[in-house]
């Protein structure tokens, strides 16, 4: 009998087995037999919005990194290394240090108009919009403990970004187009370091629009307006400037591998990525550029000398100068990309995901099938 019970046993074991395997085989089948059944009937629109749920699903793979849907739109910010990102959620600015991983979460007093943070992302400078007024006030806070929150006297134009330094020491904003840094430590001293006319804007004339992006221990100056930048190398030392290039379309910088980063020139209708090399006391270098299109406006360099990741129309694409577009099997609300070649994504429920960027023969079977289904809808 106890032979036989363990025959039983062994045999239960099997069939579970067997019925497991059966059904995680049987899930990608599934989708397509459900797919088919419409292709079949030529209701080619609910096979491709079937089709499409699949590409806007989460994969086993994938990290969920917030599951809260934030009733303003996420600000997402990069580490110079692109490794640890700072996020909004409302009243809360959310750290996340991607390959540990470790998660911090800081809750603010109201909602922020905007916020900066340090090279490392372990400090932030956040902006509030003034009641009654068109001006912001600011608030310095350390992203992983307690040693840096400090309010400033200051008031600044609400269009204008400015910056904090990596140790958290330092912040630099803009009053009246001139640069002023404080200590963020009592008392208050707003110091001047540079005047408007050391950092001059395209059109001097215009309401241009100050921001600062860290790089190692210092800042690029960007100022301009409306598809046009003078961009600046800020260096925190000695408190000088040194303009790098005018030809600037666009006040967004994209960080590379850690020692450079890339900017938007040109002109509107006509784009060129240009790569700014940088390290420690040397003037920063920009070069020409190459050509590109509205699909690669949003850049992010992968590992690969050559690649970049950008997002453009819910797809995010592989690209580079000389090779050929590709679409990941992905459709999403927002995509960014960070470093090892991930990307982080929102879905159309609002929640924040991080995704490799590995995809297997079905993912790609799904791609091709939604875009074989488009092209019959088209026709």
């Amino acid at each position: 009998m106890k032979n036989k019970s363990i025959v039983y046993k062994h045999y239960i074991f099997i069939i579970s087995l067997s019925l497991l395997i059966s059904q995680c085989r049987s899930k990608h089948e599934t989708f397509l037999e459900e797919v088919n059944q419409y292709l079949e009937v030529q209701k080619f629109e609910k096979a491709l919005t079937i089709i499409q749920n699949k590409l806007e699903s989460k994969r086993d793979s994938d990290e969920v990194i917030s599951r809260t849907s934030p009733k303003r739109e996420r600000v997402l910010r990069m580490s110079e290394d692109r490794n640890r990102i700072v996020w909004s959620e409302d009243e809360k600015l959310i750290y996340r240090d991607i390959p540990n991983p470790m998660v911090k979460t800081k809750t603010l007093s109201a909602l922020p108009f905007d916020f900066r943070i340090s090279n490392n992302a372990e400090f932030a400078l956040v902006s509030f919009r003034l009641k009654n007024t068109k001006g912001c006030r600011m608030k310095a806070i350390s992203m992983l403990n307690d040693d840096v929150d400090f309010d400033s006297g200051a008031h600044i134009a609400c269009r204008n970004s400015g910056g904090i330094t990596k140790d958290g020491k330092y912040i630099y904003y803009f009053i009246d187009e001139s640069l002023y840094k404080e200590k963020t430590e009592p008392p208050r001293k707003p110091i001047k370091v540079l005047d408007a006319s050391k950092i001059a804007p395209p059109f001097s004339k215009l309401r241009n629009k100050y921001s600062l992006l860290p790089i190692e221990d210092n800042f690029i100056l960007m100022t301009g307006i409306a598809g046009s930048y003078n961009m600046y190398y800020l260096q925190t030392k000695n408190d000088t400037s040194e303009l790098i290039s005018k030809d600037i379309l666009s006040p967004k910088l994209y960080y590379g591998n850690g020692n450079s980063f890339f900017a938007i020139g040109g002109k509107i209708g006509s784009w060129y990525l240009r790569e700014v090399e940088y390290s420690a006391g040397k003037k920063p270098k920009i070069n020409k550029g190459f050509s590109i299109s509205r699909r690669e406006i949003e850049p992010w360099k992968t590992s690969n000398k050559k690649d970049f990741l950008s997002f453009y129309n819910k797809s995010i694409y592989k690209w580079g100068p000389l090779a050929k577009k590709i679409e990941y099997p992905i459709q999403c609300e927002r995509g960014w990309g960070v470093a090892r070649d991930y990307i982080i994504y929102e879905n159309k429920i609002g929640e924040l995901v991080l995704a490799n960027t590995t995809y297997s023969d079905e993912d790609w079977a799904v791609l091709d099938l939604y875009k074989e289904v488009k092209k019959n809808i088209k026709d």
